[in-house]
């Protein structure tokens, strides 16, 4: 049988597949519409002739981007002088989360680590009760009372481990 995990990338592997092969043939007919293929041989070529030309219209073309960026984050400001700020301060909600999520973890290992001491020391009891020679009827109950709660830590234990591994 195979894995979620392994059926699941075969799945998305046969989608890739499927869409490359619709896009190809009608990126093709586009690039051979407008000779895409020409027009790059002959950009690199001049690119190669003009190195500093190259290097200021592309230099030239990110300032001019950056600008028309500014003036446009400019024009948008609702006049406050801190649209920066009000950005930042949105992002506290995501680190509260973050800290609610690591006490969460921290409880749950210590709430682990406890379970696991408990049942060592049960475990410890039922050895020196199971080693005496000679039970009484009340040794015997506390000993099948004391199984049944570390067979409940176990269970609990692999319970856990189990969840750990998803």
């Amino acid at each position: 049988m195979k894995s979620l995990r392994k059926t699941l990338c075969e799945h998305r592997l046969k989608t890739h597949d499927l869409l490359r092969a619709w896009l190809q043939p009608r990126l093709g007919a586009v690039g051979t519409k407008y000779r895409l293929a020409a027009r790059i041989r002959m950009a690199n070529a001049w690119a190669r002739r003009h190195p500093r030309r190259t290097f200021a219209c592309v230099t030239g073309s990110l300032l001019l981007l950056l600008a028309g960026d500014i003036a446009m984050a400019s024009m948008r400001q609702d006049g406050t002088g801190e649209a920066g700020m009000t950005a930042i301060a949105d992002t506290t909600p995501l680190f509260d989360g973050f800290r609610t999520i690591q006490a969460n973890k921290d409880m749950h290992r210590s709430t682990l680590l406890e379970l696991t001491a408990k049942g060592q020391s049960i475990r410890e009891e039922l050895d020196s009760m199971i080693a005496l020679p000679h039970k009484s009827h009340a040794d015997s109950v506390r000993i099948v009372r004391r199984y049944r709660q570390l067979e409940g830590i176990v269970k609990s234990l692999k319970n856990n481990e189990t969840h750990e591994q998803d």
